[in-house]
């Protein structure tokens, strides 16, 4: 009796006399909320197991098949979803997979860092010590957040219209970009400070630089012009000169702008493989990006990077950042890039000779050299610290040492 009480039905002709089609409207004064069903007329009579097993059209009712309990009880609401914690929207806003990456490609830096190239430092901490490296990490995750920060801000209408940036804290109302201009403020600040009295000036000028970089000019000619992309590159290869000056070495040093030049050619394969295959979004959002405007160009230069890492390789090499094994192991994995660029490079140029705008096998090829790439500079950042220089003959010093005085005491 109660829901009868909160509720009522109204029983209305769709049709005039003679037609078998009514429409039976029903309004929950406690939810303000309405639903409407058409049935026959012959159906409106039937029994509640009759009912059940009806095929009536619906409209508004939620339930699988048309009985009086679903008229009469409306259907309960879906339990909400519990709201993100702060912390994870903030977390979002700082683009946790793309500050990881300049994280790690930093402390490669440091621990790659020779101590042949090490010449002059303004670190008020002692080289190569937990407290250099605590303070490195700090400040570069922060400052790293603080421009990602700035770069949300500045286009959640345009991050609307892509499917990969849609569920983006500011595009989903979550955040206002008020709150995400503080945050990056905020965040910018401490990993400055951080950066100027636990590392040095040099560093921490590199992080500022790059936050005005990727927040300023790069979102800016996002929108304008394809050598975005390129700008983009400059904004990758600055980390690992923190990670080279934080560790005492000189940026005049050949070396740290060959280990910088790595991360500045990784970027092409890896962001135009991904860009390929959602080309489309970028071009709907007004993204001027290589993939939609030349996709061309935007293989070739995928491929002409690639192929620029092998002698930037031979380059860490030759300066004496890692010894002549590095070329070797070096060498094999970024030949699987280039064959993997290739393929991608040999695809598109089909696409472009048949005129087509879509393809299979250059979609399939662009996600290959993506994950290549995802794959390819771990592992020869990895080989880089593996081969180190100074690091094997320290290793062999030390086990003669170690051996002679087991000699020794043996005597």
């Amino acid at each position: 009796m109660q829901s009868i009480l909160h509720s009522y039905c109204r029983v209305q002709c769709l049709r005039p006399i003679g037609t078998s089609k009514i429409s039976i409207r029903w309004l929950d004064s406690s939810r303000n909320r309405g639903y409407a069903s058409a049935t026959s007329l012959t159906d409106f009579f039937r029994s509640n197991g009759e009912l059940t097993r009806s095929t009536s059209r619906r409209r508004g009712v939620r339930h699988s098949s048309f009985t009086p309990e679903a008229l009469c009880h409306p259907p309960a609401q879906a339990t909400p979803r519990r709201p993100p914690s702060v912390v994870s929207l903030y977390t979002q806003l700082g683009k946790p997979r793309l500050t990881a990456l300049i994280v790690l490609s930093t402390m490669s830096a440091y621990a790659i860092t020779p101590e042949s190239a090490i010449i002059s430092t303004f670190s008020t901490q002692p080289l190569s010590s937990l407290a250099t490296l605590f303070f490195l990490t700090a400040g570069t995750t922060l400052t790293s957040a603080c421009a990602n920060a700035l770069n949300m801000a500045r286009e959640p209408e345009f991050d609307g219209m892509m499917a990969r940036t849609r569920t983006r804290p500011i595009v989903r109302g979550l955040v206002s970009t008020r709150q995400a201009v503080f945050f990056a403020a905020a965040a910018g600040t401490v990993g400055a400070v951080l950066l100027l009295y636990g590392v040095n000036e040099e560093v921490a000028a590199l992080a500022v630089f790059n936050i005005g970089l990727y927040a300023g000019l790069y979102t800016s000619m996002k929108r304008t012009s394809i050598l975005n992309t390129w700008v983009g590159a400059v904004v990758g290869a600055i980390p690992p000169l923190m990670g080279w000056s934080a560790a005492g070495g000189s940026l005049d040093d050949p070396g740290a702008w060959c280990l910088a030049g790595l991360l500045y050619a990784w970027q092409f394969p890896h962001f135009n493989a991904l860009s390929y295959n959602i080309r489309d979004e970028y071009r709907k959002a007004g993204y001027r990006m290589t993939a939609w405007v030349n996709p061309a160009l935007n293989a070739r230069v995928s491929l002409r990077y690639s192929v620029a890492m092998i002698p930037l390789c031979v380059g860490l090499w030759y300066y004496g950042v890692t010894d002549v094994g590095f070329v070797v192991d070096s060498t094999a994995v970024n030949a699987w890039l280039v064959v993997s660029a290739a393929q991608f490079w040999r695809d598109c140029r089909k696409v472009d000779a048949a005129g087509l705008g879509k393809s299979a096998a250059a979609s399939a090829s662009a996600r290959r050299l993506f994950w290549a790439s995802i794959m390819q500079l771990p592992a020869v950042l990895v080989l880089a610290m593996v081969h180190k220089a100074g690091v094997w003959q320290g290793l062999y010093e030390y086990w003669r040492q170690w051996r002679g005085m087991n000699e020794e005491q043996s005597i």
